[in-house]
């Protein structure tokens, strides 16, 4: 138990043996306190842990006080009897500190939530603020304030005191969230929240209202979140919230209506929840949470008619149940090494020797290899796939280290992998037992996931560079990520994006952008790779632009055979066709 605080007059903190009474002032004078209500004002005190105990009245008038002023007054710690509590509390957390008073009233006890305070020289301070009420102490409340705050982990916190999460804020307080559950035995839900229309309502109304909604629904999903910081806005009209089991969707959507009723909004669509127990077992902590995060990003970015009010129990358990058996089947992938690799080569188009390999992922069952790793990396098992794939590659290389044309290999890994912090330390693990070979190995940067730090991982990429490793950007021109990243990112080789080099031969638009990507890629020093080269025109193409390296149909289909490309592979050329044969 934390033991309570006095100051001194310097403003030392010391150990509070038992409660610091100070009088309530009334109207004649100080009021001598009574017996049976002190009695349980003490009793509640004394198995408190905070820096600072206050008792309040209903609208957060303040009637006792003990223990350190925490910066909230200058003199005695009873010279906050008196004021109002609100005086004390960051404007932006005033609304939301209502809502905790509503729920100490309703629910008799909270636990400590987050808040942000305003000391008496205006720096504000965030603190923990519990409360509870007695029955035997009527139109009383009594606060806790403690002043250790546990810091937040990963990126999870709101940019702003006062406001919700972000959605990828939201994602990874909900993962911290339900790994606490699991391991602590935390009795705690999730709620999905569909305000359909509301967007469209707040930019109707006059600006006053609007803000009253906004700041409304905020301060109400922030009161009834786990700690005070576990509710997102995920997007205009969809909300997330992380709180205690005795949470009820529908006491929910009445709270909101209300909020909206009361600042004379009209709602054209409905109010619909999905509720969650976070005590599901069926996968073990991680999975389970990487399974509630892929459902609540799907919910966040589902276009208009996926999610509907009529359809969002539906859809939100159809996806957790989809996303609990596909990271089943995905773990068990990983685990039981259960995919395949095949090559294909990538060729110097004048001569027809292969420069390197690609080393591609298959995986029965799928739909395609894309599907695969682009869930993958929307529920985090990328990081564990890409690596796996890179010991595969590189103990095949160590089966055939004794033949004269072993070809270097190229390992697709994804942009999220490079980004983990603690990917360069796992993949150095991972290639440092295979000595010299490791040095076949190109790093062919993915960018199926949108990089917002480009800096970061071009830090990440010249690492791999300095010991060595070559870069390939994929897909360049595939979107506009991948354009930016030719100016962010020092790297070896750029891949042009297929679909540029076989449009290019009808349309004028796609060889003026074939044309410029040529050109950037040229004055940055990197050296091109044409994809998806399936007929001699397309080759043709690329020697005119002067691109020397090209992958495709054309040359080789994608082979399980390794020894094919390391031992026997050949070309021939015959009738101004490139034909290639073992």
């Amino acid at each position: 138990m934390t033991m309570p605080l006095a100051q001194d007059n310097a403003g030392r903190s010391t150990p509070v043996i038992g409660p610091v009474v100070t009088p309530v002032a009334g109207p004649l004078g100080p009021r001598r306190p009574q017996s049976g209500r002190d009695r349980d004002r003490f009793v509640g005190f004394a198995f408190a842990a905070a820096d600072l105990l206050i008792e309040t009245d209903a609208q957060g008038n303040i009637l006792f006080s003990a223990g350190a002023r925490c910066r909230l007054t200058k003199g005695e710690v009873g010279g906050l009897v008196g004021s109002n509590l609100m005086e004390v509390v960051a404007p932006g957390d005033r609304k939301y500190v209502h809502v905790l008073f509503e729920r100490i009233r309703d629910k008799a006890r909270i636990k400590p939530s987050r808040v942000l305070f305003q000391a008496f020289d205006g720096q504000q301070f965030p603190a923990l603020l519990g409360g509870c009420r007695l029955d035997s102490c009527p139109g009383s409340l009594f606060l806790t304030i403690l002043l250790t705050v546990p810091p937040r982990t990963g990126s999870a916190g709101p940019a702003v005191q006062g406001e919700l999460l972000d959605q990828t804020g939201f994602a990874g307080i909900l993962e911290e969230r339900l790994l606490a559950a699991r391991e602590k035995g935390m009795d705690q839900g999730l709620t999905l929240l569909l305000v359909e229309g509301l967007q469209a309502m707040v930019d109707a109304m006059p600006e006053g209202a609007a803000a009253e909604v906004r700041d409304g629904i905020d301060a109400y999903l922030r009161g009834i979140s786990a700690d005070g910081d576990s509710a997102g806005q995920l997007g205009g009209d969809r909300y997330g919230i992380v709180h205690a089991a005795d949470i009820d969707g529908h006491e929910v959507q009445g709270h909101i209506a209300q909020i909206i009723e009361a600042a004379g909004g009209a709602l054209p669509g409905g109010i619909r929840s999905w509720t969650l127990d976070m005590a599901d077992d069926r996968l073990d902590p991680a999975d389970a949470a990487r399974a509630l995060v892929y459902t609540v990003q799907a919910f966040a970015s589902a276009q208009g008619g996926e999610f509907t009010i009529s359809s969002l129990e539906d859809g939100a358990n159809r996806l957790m149940a989809g996303a609990v058996e596909r990271i089943g089947q995905l773990r068990a992938t990983i685990d039981n090494r259960d995919f395949i690799v095949v090559y294909q080569p990538i060729v110097d188009i004048a001569t027809g020797a292969v420069h390197h390999l690609e080393a591609l992922t298959r995986v029965e069952g799928t739909n395609s290899p894309a599907d695969f790793i682009t869930f993958a990396e929307d529920v985090g098992l990328i990081y564990d796939f890409d690596l796996l794939l890179t010991q595969t590659v590189l103990d095949t290389l160590k089966e055939f280290h004794k033949e004269p044309k072993l070809p270097d290999v190229a390992i697709n890994l994804s942009a999220k992998t490079l980004m983990s912090p603690i990917f360069l330390k796992q993949f150095q693990s991972v290639v440092a037992p295979y000595g010299d070979l490791a040095a076949k190995l190109l790093i062919e940067v993915t960018e199926t996931v949108v990089v917002t730090d480009i800096a970061k991982l071009n830090d990440v990429l010249q690492k791999l560079r300095q010991v060595g490793f070559r870069i390939c950007l994929d897909d360049v021109g595939a979107g506009s990520t991948s354009f930016q990243s030719l100016y962010g990112i020092q790297a070896d080789y750029a891949k042009i994006d297929g679909k540029f080099v076989r449009g290019a031969v009808n349309s004028p638009r796609d060889m003026a952008m074939l044309r410029s990507m040529v050109d950037v890629c040229r004055q940055l020093g990197l050296e091109l790779i044409g994809e998806q080269v399936e007929e001699p025109v397309h080759a043709g193409l690329l020697t005119d632009l002067g691109v020397a390296l090209a992958q495709g149909f054309l040359f080789s289909r994608p082979s399980r055979d390794f020894a094919y490309f390391a031992k026997d592979w050949s070309r021939v050329r015959s009738g101004g066709k490139i034909l290639l044969k073992g």
